[in-house]
């Protein structure tokens, strides 16, 4: 995903940490600080054709900088188009025999060409987005966007901003890795129960399918409803 901001007049979570803010949520339950930071979602189609979304946008009353680690200077808004179903695939190896080793992780973002072509034009919807009457009168100025929307532009901007959105999958996939009862092929008494036995990340968060995986492995340990 790659997070586009602008700077705003209207205000937002960057001054939320009140002990006003704090009180209203301790006895009414609401206020700023009742905000689960990204507020506002969406699932995009791209272009004409495509059999379901190819992008999700994250949005968020608040500027964003520095991958998402650096505290906001000012009022603003941003939102973020992230590639669903990614056609690029990464390697994850052993980095050394030592088992406290960190792994080495290659994620090879965007080696696809459809995959690019999904962000560009992710990235256009949320420029449109931002030009849209109800939003535009809270617009004060760009904070982070792309100088045009332009492909060179776009890809420019992407190539130096876009990040993981943390909802890592497939590393441990059903076929290659684990079986149907979720037992790494060749190793016994181990299964592995999360969301890197998915064959391939869904299209959407991926809270709801791991507590499902979950559930479904705490049977089969059970031996309730064991697939032949």
């Amino acid at each position: 995903m790659a997070f586009l901001s602008w700077r705003t007049d209207t205000g937002s979570l960057m001054t939320a940490a009140t002990v006003e803010n704090a009180a209203l949520l301790q006895s009414e339950g609401r206020g700023p600080l009742s905000s689960n930071v990204a507020e506002a979602g969406g699932f995009f189609r791209t272009r004409a054709g495509l059999e379901a979304p190819d992008v999700q946008f994250h949005a968020i009353p608040a500027m964003t900088s520095g991958q998402g680690l650096s505290a906001p200077t000012a009022h603003a808004v941003s939102f973020a188009p992230c590639v669903l179903k990614p056609t690029s695939r990464g390697t994850l190896s052993l980095r050394t025999a030592n088992p406290a080793s960190k792994p080495r992780i290659t994620h090879n973002y965007f080696a696809a060409a459809e995959d690019r072509r999904s962000m560009i034009e992710g990235m256009r919807i949320g420029l449109e987005i931002a030009e849209q009457p109800a939003l535009r009168v809270h617009i004060s100025g760009p904070h982070d966007v792309p100088k045009s929307r332009s492909e060179t532009d776009i890809w420019d901007f992407v190539q130096r901003k876009a990040r993981t959105v943390y909802h890592p999958t497939s590393t441990c996939a059903i076929g290659p890795v684990v079986d149907n009862q979720l037992k790494v092929h060749g190793v016994e008494r181990l299964r592995v129960v999360d969301a890197s036995v998915m064959p391939s990340v869904v299209r959407g968060n991926t809270n709801a399918p791991t507590i499902m995986i979950a559930e479904r492995a705490a049977d089969l340990i059970r031996g309730v409803g064991r697939l032949s």
